[in-house]
């Protein structure tokens, strides 16, 4: 019987260390949901970051690809730099209802495919953020925590910091046509001062959205009470291509890199330029959104629940490759690689098709099983010139409530 005992404690606190070590992403769950976007309230392409004891909100919307309204409620879950789930108790970084309805549906309308279209402010005035730190927002099933059909990442920021950031070519002569160096300088701001900042910081940059090209930088030094995170492997990124773009807010009027729209299965097709591979060729600058995208119809009518869903398709002529797999990257697929957005090889090129709501999108054609770097430059090549967005996070570790406190955030473009 002791021993019994002792297994199950043993089984339990492994099950309990397994779900603590749990990283919380970007992901859908459900296939009928689709067009999933949070964003500061009435500012398109904006990064889902709130000030803590702001009154603004974020705007959280998506479709469910069905005729039928459902109830859906989220909650918040604080998370530490890593986006593992932090110790702190929701009582301690929320005040109000933890659980909260999804308030906004709307059916489409003069739509093939018929969807409901959700949307809700985050957070609800039933509802308030008390403590900075990365978030989780939780959709799940009215009444069912455990059927989840969406989770998507937020920020909180506590602002205690001045963040310096400067972007130019790399030190490293071999590295000068091909990466970018991000330079940064922290200090604390209005008497806040870091102590100990080896071992209670944490500096992240991102470049645009993607996790693939995220570092954590390495202190370098400090000048009084500026912090210097610079000149350090960490601080060099793959600079890439400027990103491929498609526009469909219109199903007759063939844009720049539109070859053709179709109709049949009683849905709409879109066809686009076949894809070239872009390493070796001259850079050429081209203004994007950074691989992001917005939902646009031609109509200019209500875009949410007035534009319609296509089956877009994406071909690359070349050769087979025996080394590497390929992939539709962008904010239309949570920047990740996965079955859903890899390209398949048939007919001497490779091919994806995505159900895409209509709009403005950008994406890459990233490569996998290959280094950071390789990854963009095996199809879009890297070129130092390229316009990228570079994110900065800064963590300090609370040392009352033993979490990671975002303490500062800043962007910068080239």
């Amino acid at each position: 019987m002791k021993r019994l005992f002792a297994l199950i404690l043993v089984l339990g606190f492994s099950i309990k260390l397994l779900t603590a070590q749990f990283i919380y992403e970007n992901r859908v769950y459900s296939p009928l949901i689709r067009t999933v976007i949070l964003e500061q309230t009435g500012k398109i392409l904006s990064d889902p970051v709130l000030y803590l004891g702001s009154e603004k909100k974020l705007a959280l919307s998506f479709d469910e690809l069905s005729e039928e309204t459902r109830r859906f409620e989220y909650t918040i879950i604080h998370c530490e730099a890593d986006w593992t789930e932090s110790n702190l108790d929701q009582t301690q970084y929320l005040e109000g209802f933890e659980v909260q309805k999804i308030e906004g549906f709307a059916n489409s309308f003069n739509t093939i495919q018929r969807y409901v279209h959700y949307s809700q402010n985050i957070p609800s005035n039933d509802l308030r953020i008390t403590k900075s730190g990365n978030y989780i927002l939780k959709v799940f099933e009215e009444g069912n925590e455990e059927k989840v059909i969406l989770t998507r990442r937020f920020y909180v920021v506590d602002d205690k910091s001045n963040i310096a950031l400067d972007i130019h070519s790399p030190n490293d002569v071999s590295l000068l046509r091909t990466h970018q160096e991000i330079n940064v300088k922290v200090e604390g701001k209005n008497g806040f001062f870091f102590q100990n900042p080896e071992a209670f910081m944490k500096v992240v940059c991102m470049q645009n959205g993607r996790e693939d090209l995220k570092h954590l930088l390495q202190l370098r030094g400090s000048s009084g009470a500026a912090l210097d995170y610079s000149f350090d492997q960490s601080n060099l990124f793959p600079a890439g291509n400027e990103f491929r773009r498609f526009d469909f807010t219109s199903l007759k009027l063939r844009t720049q890199y539109i070859r053709k729209f179709d109709f049949f299965n009683g849905e709409n097709q879109v066809f686009l330029l076949d894809e070239k591979v872009k390493k070796g060729l001259a850079y050429s600058s081209e203004k994007d959104i950074n691989g992001d995208f917005y939902i646009r119809n031609e109509y200019k009518e209500d875009n949410a629940i007035g534009s319609d869903y296509a089956w877009v398709h994406f071909t690359l002529p070349m050769q087979l490759s025996l080394e590497h797999s390929y992939y539709v990257v962008g904010s239309m697929t949570d920047w990740r690689m996965s079955e859903q957005n890899k390209m398949k090889y048939e007919d001497n090129a490779y091919r994806l098709s995505l159900y895409l709501k209509q709009g403005v999108y950008n994406y890459l054609i990233l490569s996998s099983d290959c280094s950071e770097s390789e990854a963009t430059s095996i199809i879009e090549g890297n070129h130092t010139e390229c316009n990228n967005k570079y994110k900065v996070f800064v963590y300090y570790k609370n040392f009352s409530d033993n979490y990671d406190e975002l303490v500062g955030f800043s962007v910068v473009e080239n």
